[in-house]
């Protein structure tokens, strides 16, 4: 293999190109058609599965069909008008029910952790081991919100331990670090399921310095040079739920403990920009997708307020956002779909949104942005309007006027 082709080999994903194939083999094998194909040869292929096959699934079949005409210099037959019209029409037919893991909440995460503890004190050595591993595992997915991939990525010599204070964690790449830039991940100590003092005991028992933190153990207790596979991430979780008396382990997935996370921080008045920085996303409709909120009337909420309680309301901060955008040029996406975005993913990151109308707006920002500096606050908010509205073709000039000083930002 020479330099060229190793090259365009990683820029493939391993996870991408084993699934890319598996997808070429189903059609050629299990379906029986022939490559290279037509676009009347792909609408039989969608209409012969479609109700067998998951809409990702098939969305998956398609990029793997397009991907090997391209590839081989031949025109994509997923492109075409009648692949798309019948893609369509199977959405419509076979509609589909997102289904989510069940987020993994923190009384549950206490019983789990409970059961380990037990196993870390019984005289088996290997039970002993194991449960030390994979508590520091769970602490660890649970409060920095990784997925089972950046699990299996953390090694020794990436992290930066500070005793009783907190550890940094640095990962080269992750799935949402798409140009493989790094980033650094900062945990702290805690008082109650604490990640860092379970990372110490992990690593005191182990006793490992260098290398993958979380590996496997075989049945005699040895440990593997190597990191568990993301894959091995779920039915650990799942046998550790059915031994610590958790019913229904088959509602969980390795996701459970980025939901459980995401759901404990909203509850305790995280704003999604918060969240979002935390964990590491950069869209706020994925973050959405992991929140799982409380439901909107409680009897406490049904009660009539007091005025008392009207007392102890925290002050509001009042800013007013003008906004006027222009498009570069025709082929620009419109102004209304860059003003969506920059209410979604900009202005409701930063506090509870009123809409004037379609040039202005009024936001009350969040507390953390209240005790905040207004100026760094405003010069963040810009900076993150101005970005989308350049990523979309877009040229925005914008202004925010503090409602009681009168400062102003542009």
């Amino acid at each position: 293999m020479n330099d060229v082709e190793r090259y365009i080999e990683a820029a493939t994903r391993d996870n991408t190109r084993r699934s890319y194939q598996a997808a070429i083999e189903h059609f050629e094998v299990d379906w029986g058609g022939m490559l290279p194909t037509t676009s009347e040869q792909v609408a039989r292929y969608l209409a012969h599965y479609a109700n067998m096959l998951s809409h990702s699934t098939l969305r998956l079949r398609l990029a793997a069909l397009g991907q090997w005409h391209v590839s081989q210099g031949f025109v994509d037959p997923t492109k075409s008008p009648l692949v798309r019209k019948v893609f369509k029409g199977i959405r419509e037919i076979h509609p589909a029910r997102t289904r989510q893991a069940k987020p993994l909440a923190i009384d549950e995460l206490t019983q789990i952790c409970g059961y380990l503890e037990q196993a870390q004190h019984s005289n088996d050595q290997l039970l002993a081991l194991k449960a030390t591993r994979d508590k520091a595992l769970l602490l660890m997915g649970f409060w920095r919100g990784f997925r089972s991939d950046e699990l299996c990525r953390m090694v020794i010599e990436h992290i930066e331990l500070a005793p009783t204070q907190g550890m940094n964690i640095y990962l080269p790449r992750s799935k949402s670090d798409r140009t493989n830039q790094g980033r650094e991940y900062r945990t702290p100590a805690l008082q109650h399921l604490c990640p860092v003092q379970a990372y110490q005991e992990w690593l005191a028992l182990s006793g490992l310095t260098v290398g993958p933190v979380f590996r496997g153990i075989n049945r005699w207790g040895q440990m593997s040079s190597e990191s568990l596979r993301p894959s091995s991430i779920l039915p650990l979780m799942r046998k550790l739920m059915a031994q610590a008396g958790i019913c229904h382990s088959h509602l969980y997935s390795s996701h459970s403990l980025r939901r459980g996370f995401a759901s404990w921080a909203t509850q305790h008045q995280w704003s999604l920009k918060q969240l979002m920085e935390h964990v590491g996303w950069r869209d706020a409709q994925s973050a959405l997708r992991y929140i799982e909120v409380s439901a909107p009337f409680t009897p406490e909420q049904l009660q009539p307020s007091t005025p008392h309680a009207a007392t102890i309301l925290p002050p509001m901060t009042i800013v007013d956002v003008q906004l006027c955008l222009s498009r570069f040029h025709d082929k620009a996406p419109n102004e209304r779909t860059v003003r969506l975005k920059l209410e979604r993913f900009a202005l409701k990151a930063f506090g509870a949104l009123t809409t004037i109308d379609e040039h202005h707006y009024q936001l009350q920002l969040f507390s953390e942005c209240v005790d905040a500096d207004l100026d760094e606050v405003a010069d963040e908010l810009l900076d993150r309007m101005h970005s989308i509205a350049t990523d979309h073709q877009c040229m925005l000039e914008a202004v925010i006027v503090h409602h009681e000083s009168g400062r102003r930002w542009d």
